[in-house]
């Protein structure tokens, strides 16, 4: 059985066959070491802005030492228009800018409500959003007091991320898009290694001459190589994401792999599955990229689940992405989320088997399908 297991292994994968060597390293290795090196830079500092003030006085130049003492803008230009920081907005020299009107304290006073206008560029929403937020804090507070300040700069803020000490978007969004990456790609995978043979006509290559008639070193021949390698390529992209992050104990690190192999091994399956029902390639590989693709914005990670309507929750439940990242989460902190992280390792291990007999069980009913075609159209 082992030399017939080898066999399946070697017309499978020891080939060329350029797009399978991209499934396999191509895109889980490179794709996700890009992501992680984009997203481990610490979140924007001092990015700059420009200032328009109509006049002078102690209430604007308050506010303009407070908007420079924010951790995310800093003023590079006074401008004497608006006309004039649009353009320099437009040459990339700011990335937004305020206007201050005239006789803003007087209006302040008499309690007009006077507004102070923070342009921005909405194609770049990051950047948008972290500069707005920032300058509403410092306008406001300093709108609330309303008193004489010399002190150059006034009260100046101090962030404190818990969990994440660099302030990058890698600890939060990154491993994400690393699951989400395998999550899909794993699909894909399974989808082509098991639609191949049918796509090729080598169903009797593979089934009859390399398997000898067997079906377990039929389907787990192309199987288990796939699944050991991308979940230790998965394992490792892991331990990267999760680098500097709290340290956790055995029986965690045995969770948190076991369940990535467990998710894995349920998107394998579903390719498995999914080419065993429908039979051809192209079909295969949509239905696969259909459902992977779109996942990550279902799991939970970017939207609250119990805000979803009830189908999307019911959905989002049978993909194997949404417990994963719920047990990964678990260990933000360390060793103190071992309970609901195994929950959630329960839910995937048992996604895996069922996925797993369901795609034994549709590889089974096409491989003698297959066979059948494959008779019909040598003896024509």
């Amino acid at each position: 059985m082992l030399r017939n297991f080898l066999a399946v292994v070697k017309g499978a994968y020891l080939k060329r066959d350029p797009l399978l060597a991209l499934l396999l390293f191509v895109f889980p290795l490179f794709l996700c070491l890009g992501i992680l090196s984009l997203l481990s830079s610490e979140t924007p500092r001092n990015l700059p802005v420009g200032v328009v003030a109509e006049s002078g006085g102690d209430l604007p130049a308050r506010l303009i030492r407070a908007i420079d003492a924010t951790p995310t803008a800093k003023i590079t230009q006074r401008c004497k228009s608006v006309s004039e920081c649009a353009s320099a907005m437009k040459r990339n020299e700011i990335f937004g800018f305020v206007y201050i009107p005239a006789d803003l304290e007087k209006h302040a006073l008499r309690y007009e409500t006077p507004a102070v206008t923070v342009y921005t560029n909405g194609q770049s929403l990051l950047t948008s959003k972290l500069i707005v937020n920032d300058l509403r804090v410092a306008i406001a507070t300093v709108g609330a007091i309303l008193v004489k300040n010399s002190v150059a700069p006034p009260i100046t803020t101090e962030l404190h991320l818990i969990g994440n000490p660099s302030g990058n978007f890698e600890r939060f969004l990154g491993i994400g898009l690393v699951v989400a990456l395998f999550h899909v790609i794993s699909m894909i995978v399974g989808a082509y290694i098991f639609s191949y043979p049918k796509r090729e006509r080598q169903t009797k290559k593979w089934f009859v001459e390399e398997a000898k008639n067997s079906f377990v070193c039929a389907f787990f021949g192309r199987f288990l190589p796939a699944f050991f390698l991308l979940g230790l390529e998965f394992s490792l992209m892991l331990v990267l994401a999760r680098n500097e992050m709290p340290a956790l104990e055995m029986i965690d690190h045995v969770v948190l792999f076991g369940g990535a192999f467990c998710m894995i091994g349920v998107c394998l399956s579903y390719g498995a599955a999914i080419a065993g029902i429908v039979g051809e390639m192209r079909i295969a590989l949509s239905s696969a990229a259909v459902t992977g693709g779109p996942a990550f914005a279902f799991c939970g990670q970017t939207f609250p689940i119990f805000a979803m309507p009830i189908p999307m929750r019911f959905f989002a439940f049978l993909l194997p992405i949404t417990h994963f990242m719920k047990l990964q989460s678990a260990f933000f902190f360390g060793h103190a989320g071992i309970e609901r992280a195994f929950h959630s390792f329960e839910i995937l291990a048992a996604e895996f088997l069922f996925w797993l007999a369901l795609g034994l069980l549709m590889q089974r009913f096409r491989i003698a399908k297959n066979l059948k075609q494959e008779e019909l159209c040598s003896d024509s």
